[in-house]
């Protein structure tokens, strides 16, 4: 949020005078994990996730890159190797609560496959060594994901992270104990197949989530998302599902501590 230009804090405090129960920092980077861990000291509520993503495996190294790509330099395997190391330093210092964001990303072509698998595949490990759960991120690489989660999966399963419709990984991630979970997209017009996974996925095994700052709902989109707009995401479930509001919001609320419990 704070590369947007809004203010965590004013943020969550709303959130908590409006009977906010909690959530998940997702970490991205190596190296983020001391500063996000003292912007979240008077939020116990807001629980840490650390990790390495897919877009630090560094530049795509054949083609184009994002456009927005911070992680712009070409890196090495033993780059890649030492902010391994810087990142479960940080792990053991700040001991999060799961290791996430994780994953692969093919849209964008990050590095290269190789190194994407070497990031993701070492923290699959190491949550299972360290009995966490993990926040998974997947973008394109659906047979691969299916593939990765079938053989690593951490006995404390995770989340799939802002889902986008894909029914064979859904199923093999709750085959290996995880929770889907639908981001703001779920509201976008065009997004009839992630509405009807909506109504595949387990009640048991469902959450809701913003994304901030990226894929902001309608009414917002095109906006920078913030934690707030996740009740519009809320609404459009709500109805997807044609469940009460308050009905979802305690289902989601009962399933989130049931994830945190484990």
């Amino acid at each position: 949020m704070l590369d947007k230009g809004m203010d965590p804090f004013s943020i969550y405090d709303e959130l908590f005078r409006e009977g906010f129960e909690g959530g998940i920092d997702i970490g991205c980077t190596h190296d983020d994990l001391p500063h996000r861990s003292e912007i979240l000291k008077p939020y116990p509520g807001i629980l840490l996730a650390g990790a390495m993503g897919p877009w630090e495996a560094g530049a795509r190294e054949t083609g184009h890159s994002e456009p927005e790509q911070e992680f712009s330099r070409i890196k090495s395997l033993d780059d890649i190797a030492a902010e391994l190391d810087v990142l479960k330093g940080n792990i053991q210092a700040f001991r999060p609560a799961f290791i996430g964001e994780i994953g692969l990303d093919y849209h964008w072509e990050y590095g290269t496959h190789e190194k994407q698998h070497l990031i993701f595949e070492t923290q699959l490990r190491w949550a299972e060594d360290l009995g966490l759960a993990v926040l998974i991120h997947d973008r394109d690489a659906d047979d691969d994901m299916v593939d990765a989660i079938r053989r690593l999966s951490p006995s404390k399963g995770g989340v799939i992270h802002c889902f986008d419709g894909c029914e064979r990984l859904m199923q093999q991630a709750l085959d290996r104990g995880f929770y889907i979970s639908f981001a703001g997209n779920l509201t976008y017009r065009s997004n009839t197949q992630l509405r009807d996974m909506l109504r595949k996925v387990p009640t048991d095994r469902l959450l809701l989530e913003t994304d901030s700052p990226y894929l902001a709902p309608v009414p917002m989109r095109g906006k920078p998302n913030c934690p707030a707009y996740v009740i519009h995401t809320y609404e459009c479930a709500a109805q997807t599902l044609e469940m009460e509001m308050e009905a979802l919001k305690e289902l989601v609320a009962s399933n989130f501590k049931t994830l945190i419990s484990k």
